[in-house]
């Protein structure tokens, strides 16, 4: 009954929303490569937590419910994942 929680979903410390699986995936849906992301966080069962100040970013973030993606594009977002980013071991790494 554990639910995982995705904070920087967006890889905010890399280009993930200029790759061209996630433009892809979100050009085929009409949706921005953020909405993409954020829709696999969810299909995936986690919960993405993004940052944004901006109001209609926010509100765009939340719009993730009106489309789903194939199998063969979660896999596809799935196949880019590279490890933990930037050293973030829960074990040794602590942020507060």
């Amino acid at each position: 009954g554990i639910q995982t929680q995705s904070w920087s979903p967006l890889a905010h410390q890399r280009s993930l929303l200029d790759d061209p699986v996630a433009t892809g995936v979100a050009q085929a849906h009409g949706v921005t490569p953020s909405q993409a992301v954020l829709r696999w966080h969810v299909q995936l069962g986690s919960i993405p937590i993004p940052k944004s100040a901006s109001v209609s970013r926010q509100r765009q973030n939340l719009d993730v419910f009106g489309f789903e993606l194939t199998v063969a594009e979660v896999e596809a977002m799935s196949s880019l994942e590279s490890g933990r980013l930037w050293g973030g071991d829960p074990e040794t790494n602590e942020e507060f």
